[in-house]
């Protein structure tokens, strides 16, 4: 189906993310590599694109290539947040917390009311060993995002790593109130009443959560056909990651003027520039507008602009 939709439309940017996405998770990155890189040449301006080519190379443990292509892709969409979470995530697993800090900071400047932006920021000075900052960003968070029920969940966390049990289960209760549908809530809430043993707690939850999420015990088994080709593909998924690119993927690329050999490198062409050629420090100043190293710490309490949606 991606096939057909890209031979039809080549400026099908969602088409060509979502094609590279699926086959990243396959574990078929070498074809992931070659559809995201056809997606960019045809629209260079397409965040998503960027951010799923970045995360495919940090995957693989290229974290320069992956840092370079987060910056090369806030230079080209300089408003297509989830690139400065992606590159503060990058940033955090790579142990540099302050510049995650101040990637994390532009990313809550440029939209406050991004949910995952919060979380980000909270674990980030949970690794800082900030724990104080910790809840009050948690708390900005629910502010700014008030839908976001991760936000709950997690200063439930919070509350409950500082004892304060009535104050996570009402955080729980207020997340499920939002949104009823959104399982963790539940589990997480159930976790927290085991730890105090309020088996009441427990029955009355379990009795809630049977309501909304009804069981499908009592339906009939799916035919042993049907779950034999279920494991069959489930094989295939696992089992089924090659290096050689598919026949149609291929054909668009050599349309497209990608190359795909195992001696390819489109890097430079993508991103206009060499690893070598670019500094991420000089880039992150001049795309972040920073020239502290530290921050003070309470840069995302500061009012953002409300963006239109």
């Amino acid at each position: 189906m991606f096939e057909r939709s890209l031979t039809a439309d080549q400026r099908h940017a969602q088409a060509w993310q979502a094609f590279g996405v699926m086959e990243m998770w396959a574990g078929n990155f070498r074809t992931a590599k070659t559809l995201f890189e056809c997606g960019l040449k045809n629209s260079p301006t397409h965040g998503a694109l960027w951010q799923a080519y970045g995360t495919l190379e940090s995957w693989k443990g290229n974290i320069s290539e992956a840092r370079l292509l987060f910056a090369a892709g806030i230079q080209k969409c300089p408003n297509h947040v989830p690139l400065y979470q992606g590159w503060a995530c990058l940033e955090l697993r790579s142990g540099d917390v302050i510049t995650a800090k101040r990637l994390i900071g532009e990313a809550l400047t440029k939209d406050k009311r991004n949910g995952s932006g919060w979380l980000v920021a909270a674990k980030i000075e949970e690794n800082m060993g900030n724990v104080g900052l910790v809840g009050l960003i948690l708390r900005r968070g629910i502010e700014c995002a008030p839908g976001d029920v991760e936000l709950y969940r997690a200063l439930a966390e919070h509350e409950i790593n500082r004892g304060k049990i009535d104050s996570a289960r009402e955080l729980l209760e207020k997340g499920i109130e939002i949104n009823p549908l959104y399982a963790p809530l539940y589990h997480s809430l159930a976790e927290l009443e085991a730890r105090v043993f309020n088996i009441e707690g427990l029955a009355r939850l379990n009795k809630r959560t049977a309501e909304m999420f009804p069981s499908d015990a009592m339906a009939p088994a799916l035919p042993p056909y049907t779950e034999k080709r279920m494991q069959a593909w489930g094989t295939k998924i696992r089992h089924g990651r090659s290096a050689k690119i598919p026949d149609g993927v291929a054909a668009l690329a050599e349309k497209i003027g990608v190359e795909y050999t195992d001696t390819a490198n489109n890097m430079s062409s993508i991103v206009g520039g060499s690893l070598e050629d670019v500094d991420p420090e000089t880039l992150l100043n001049s795309m972040c507008g920073f020239g502290n190293e530290g921050g003070d710490g309470l840069m995302m309490f500061q009012d953002a602009p409300d963006l239109g949606r």
